[in-house]
């Protein structure tokens, strides 16, 4: 209660002070994360668009502003976001992630696979990218590569991936 009570002063604070804090890109994503922690992404996506167009060569204030559409279930523009901020910074491994996500939706599968696995290229303990390919896999039908991807995220400590497969049964 406590936590949420500092959060509502937090933003008050935000909109009363107004032009003051306007100007800083920071300021802008911190207000547009609070909105999105507190699930109001309409309010979220204003502040992070506020933050793209005060800094549009800012990876991070593409990836949240992308991550809000896809909230909003806008995935085609949350897939251009993401896009944007990979082509900012080609290392962008939660921005692969989370295209690969917004790939899934649109069930645009091969693309999803691909995105997940550049993820895990470049982090390869990613357990989250490990369970999503899996699940496009299966999707795809590829049951084998499925399992083998759902039970290494099990293995990196991804509960979905778990009780997905003690739901399977273990999946020999």
């Amino acid at each position: 209660m406590r936590a949420y009570f500092f959060y509502m002063l937090f933003l008050l604070l935000l909109v009363l002070s107004g032009p003051v804090f306007a100007e800083s890109v920071e300021t802008l994503m911190d207000e547009g994360k609070a909105h999105y922690d507190l699930e109001e992404y309409d309010e979220a996506l204003k502040s992070f668009n506020s933050a793209v167009a005060l800094d549009p060569h800012n990876p991070k204030a593409h990836y949240h502003y992308a991550k809000a559409l896809f909230k909003l279930e806008k995935y085609d523009e949350a897939r251009d976001g993401f896009n944007r901020a990979i082509t900012l910074r080609k290392d962008y491994r939660k921005a692969y992630y989370r295209r690969g996500k917004a790939h899934y939706e649109l069930n645009r599968l091969p693309e999803a696979i691909a995105d997940y696995s550049k993820a895990i290229e470049l982090k390869d303990d990613y357990a989250k990218a490990y369970y999503r390919r899996g699940l496009a896999r299966l999707a795809l039908k590829d049951t084998s590569r499925a399992v083998a991807d759902i039970r290494k995220a099990a293995e990196l400590g991804n509960k979905k991936a778990a009780a997905w497969l003690e739901k399977m049964g273990g999946v020999k």
